[in-house]
């Protein structure tokens, strides 16, 4: 069973336009990210792990990453490098966010590539907001 989208607000941005990539091998994160975009209308694409992360990226095209930075293997913040030396119609530009529980680990600046960055537990209302503010999709609430 699908649990029920986790949305406090009342007055939700139209993501039917976005193709979003969650990397996240939380299986409760991602599904929770996953609800979130998809009750704003976004396709979402779901990967637990940096290499089907990079495997949808070489062919699908994204408006949005959200990525963990804490993944077993190569880490998120290794994703965000490798992801800004593609070539822009791979993914160079593609608006990333970064989310991570283990915040004393991967400090805001010492982890490059990102357009956002949230520490877990995710605020549902900051989060919509963010990606409306950096995809200039009007959010009026």
């Amino acid at each position: 069973m699908t649990p029920a989208p986790p949305a406090p607000w009342t007055t939700r941005p139209d993501f039917s336009k976005l193709t979003a990539l969650i990397v996240e091998d939380d299986v409760d994160s991602r599904e929770f990210i996953r609800e979130v975009l998809r009750s704003c209308g976004a396709r979402v694409v779901e990967a637990d792990n940096v290499r089907a992360a990079k495997e949808f990226v070489n062919n699908l095209k994204f408006n949005l990453i959200v990525t963990d930075l804490a993944l077993p293997g190569e880490d998120g913040a290794m994703f965000l490098k490798w992801l800004r030396a593609q070539p822009a119609d791979k993914g160079r530009n593609t608006v990333a966010i970064a989310v991570t529980a283990y915040y004393e680990n991967y400090p805001p600046g010492d982890v490059t590539g990102w357009a956002a960055y949230f520490q877990k537990p995710v605020d549902i209302e900051q989060f919509v907001r963010t990606i409306a503010d950096l995809l200039h999709i009007p959010y009026a609430k």
